[in-house]
């Protein structure tokens, strides 16, 4: 992406770097902006084939580096990384680019799902449809609490035989994200370790995620990384803060950040009426999760495929998800 980045200061005074693409005016009517929204340890760069594919297209971009990441503020609270604060952070940034409600097509992978997911709770006019990348909608009071996660992985130990959530302990453990940047070849190599036994025992089991990074272990990388997908990698998480401001995401949802925010949302806010895609994988870790079952309840027009992919959806089969979100937005 030869795009230069833009960068942007919040009403929270918090700092945005984002790349954005006008829509064609050759094209008429304009065609929408599509909001990208990356996930953990990732970067606007996972997006690259698809900002390139819509691009083209005469479609709009916006693709913020999150809280956190990259060239955007990265505050040592966690309470700066509450949904309805970072939800305004990107709210006012899309208006800040003179999009109008209605006028914008949000695509969120992993904790940009999230995101997603509480820009449509709190300004649920923005979005015309709505796409959500193996991590998929998430209800306004479903946080991932300690006390909750410990239940679930309970839960899906006993009904599958392996646990979820040990990673997320981990995430929480003094020194956590240090171990993490001393150890950038071994975190590229676990998050997109295409072995899901290796996902369950190093990053589901408890003890599993601090095993692997102390022992600085490795694993092949999977086919679908190109050598400047693994160069962007250790671009952005070799130089200081590497992953420490990011696990904020974690922390938050772990010490329930968001419980009086979200408590505070009337019931109507949790339903979402636009058109919604879900892309999900095999990924045993959020495959169990069932998205497709748990988001029948919140959205009205929900169209959902599964592939045989993991949790990179939009890397793994770059021109099959272009095809798929291009199908979707024009129809």
């Amino acid at each position: 992406m030869d795009t230069p980045l833009k960068s942007f200061t919040t009403s929270r005074s918090l700092t945005y770097t984002y790349l954005h693409i006008p829509s064609s005016t050759t094209i008429s009517p304009r065609l929408p902006t599509i909001l990208f929204l990356h996930g953990f340890p990732s970067s606007i760069h996972d997006y690259s084939s698809q900002i390139e594919h819509f691009s083209s297209k005469g479609y709009g971009i916006v693709a913020p580096e999150l809280l956190g990441y990259s060239g955007s503020s990265k505050p040592k609270e966690i309470e700066a990384y509450s949904g309805k604060g970072m939800s305004r952070d990107v709210y006012e940034l899309v208006r800040s680019l003179g999009l109008e409600d209605g006028e914008v097509l949000g695509v969120g992978h992993d904790w940009g799902s999230f995101l997603l997911s509480r820009l449509q709770n709190y300004y649920p006019a923005l979005f015309s449809k709505l796409v959500f990348l193996d991590v998929g909608y998430s209800a306004p009071g479903n946080n991932l609490t300690v006390e909750k996660i410990k239940f679930i992985d309970g839960m899906v130990k006993q009904h599958l035989g392996y646990s979820v959530f040990g990673y997320f302990l981990f995430f929480d453990e003094e020194g956590a994200g240090e171990l993490l940047n001393e150890n950038v070849d071994s975190a590229l190599t676990l998050f997109h370790s295409k072995d899901y036994d290796i996902m369950k025992k190093y990053m589901g089991a408890e003890g599993g995620a601090r095993e692997w990074f102390e022992n600085k272990m490795t694993t092949p990388t999977p086919s679908y990384l190109t050598e400047e997908d693994k160069a962007q990698f250790q671009k952005q998480f070799s130089s200081e803060p590497g992953f420490t401001a990011a696990l904020n995401w974690y922390r938050a949802q772990l010490h329930d950040a968001n419980a009086d925010d979200e408590a505070a949302l009337p019931a109507e806010a949790a339903k979402i009426k636009q058109p919604v895609l879900l892309i999900g994988g095999d990924n045993p870790i959020t495959a169990s999760a069932d998205f497709p079952k748990s988001m029948k309840e919140s959205c009205e027009d929900l169209r959902v495929e599964i592939w045989g992919v993991g949790h990179w959806i939009m890397m793994e089969e770059r021109e099959k998800c272009n095809r798929t979100l291009e199908t979707f937005f024009e129809n």
